[in-house]
């Protein structure tokens, strides 16, 4: 599992000390005739961090902290290559914006820190995983997780040819002259599927070393084929790719729609990223047992800031406004409306990371306590 503090996007949002931290999240849709309501759901957020700034800045202060927003509203251009997701942030000096290939909350949040918390689960890869489409000829790349899956580029393309691999080495069945009875004949060596059956070989050994270098090895992700029973079979007992699963998505990869690729690959690593999950449960429960695994925000938030949090626990959709004073670890509740208050869970998750800890976000059903967040202590 990566540690989110290395995206660039999050190191460039921790890097901005400029206030007030405007940030806008909201799903997107594709197709009709759900996308008619992006920008109109859009206007609403923008609206709502509107009351927020008014509560302490004045008018010229709101309309240039907010124009950006505006001009983004009338960028068709923008809104045309959207995707399952966006994400904006606004602060002096600072506009972000990041279409994102996951579904995200509708947040709007006015705070003294970007609301970060829905990025860490999108870039966490708990739940991500490599998907290999194969056939004889053919090899495409994907990574994604259960909501998505996006290309990875070979060096030549987004797909693999067996003719680009092997090129004037693909084999042609070989003949020889024969006398029999007086007369010449020609008989081949080999049968034209035995030399196809070489060149399958040759070409899965290679696609083996190719996405063990450019996805597994710098990843760490697990890897699935898709495929007909056949190769399957053959890449298994070539493949030298540590990563590779058990199961497989069994089907003509170039034969059925994306819609259903992503729903077959998830359906198919889905014990695999549960039982990476049960496993860092089970690994907060032992520590809770040694007093190295606590509960509560108020002595999370002390920990914290005192950098002797190893792993955070946050819940995805729970949110608990209020501030930290990241000198004492002090915990004061607010309202989230108010113009410097924040998801308490985000802020905590953010000086866990910035003091070199990882941060996991897990759904209500599998968090280890019912707070919202839980800690593995360093010490």
């Amino acid at each position: 599992m990566i540690n989110v503090a290395q995206s660039p996007l999050i190191q460039d949002l921790f890097s901005i000390t400029s206030k007030p931290c405007l940030s806008l999240y909201l799903p997107t849709h594709r197709t009709q005739p759900e996308r008619r309501d992006d920008q109109t759901r859009y206007r609403q957020l923008v609206r709502y961090l509107s009351d927020s700034l008014r509560t302490t800045y004045d008018d010229d202060g709101m309309v240039d902290l907010l124009a950006p927003f505006r001009e983004l509203e009338r960028d068709e251009s923008f809104w045309n290559s959207r995707r399952q997701g966006l994400a904006v942030f606004r602060a002096p000096g600072v506009f972000i914006t990041q279409h994102l290939d996951r579904s995200v909350p509708e947040i709007a949040v006015v705070a003294d820190h970007f609301h970060v918390k829905p990025l860490f689960r999108i870039l966490q890869t708990l739940d991500a995983y490599h998907v290999l489409c194969l056939t004889r000829e053919s090899a495409q790349l994907y990574v994604g997780n259960r909501d998505g899956l996006e290309e990875v580029r070979f060096a030549t393309g987004p797909v693999l040819l067996i003719s680009e691999v092997l090129g004037e080495e693909l084999s042609d069945p070989g003949f020889s002259n024969s006398n029999s009875g007086g007369t010449d004949r020609i008989v081949p060596h080999t049968t034209v599927e035995d030399e196809i059956d070489k060149d399958t070989e040759r070409f899965f050994r290679h696609v083996d070393r190719i996405v063990m270098e450019i996805a597994s090895r710098p990843t760490g992700l697990p890897l699935v084929v898709a495929s007909l029973p056949e190769q399957t079979a053959l890449f298994r007992r070539l493949s030298r790719n540590p990563n590779l699963v058990e199961d497989s998505i069994v089907v003509n990869p170039f034969g059925i729609e994306m819609r259903e690729l992503v729903q077959r690959a998830w359906e198919t690593m889905r014990p695999y990223a549960l039982a990476e999950s049960q496993s860092l449960i089970e690994a907060y429960d032992e520590a809770a047992g040694h007093q190295e695994g606590i509960d509560g925000i108020f002595s999370i938030a002390q920990a914290a800031v005192e950098g002797r949090i190893d792993t955070l626990f946050v819940e995805d959709s729970r949110e608990i406004p209020g501030k930290i004073d990241e000198q004492t670890g002090k915990v004061v509740f607010d309202d989230l409306a108010m113009p410097d208050v924040n998801d308490l869970l985000d802020e905590i998750a953010r000086i866990v990371l910035k003091h070199g800890g990882t941060v996991i976000v897990l759904p209500t059903n599998i968090m280890p306590t019912s707070s919202g967040a839980a800690a593995i202590l360093r010490y």
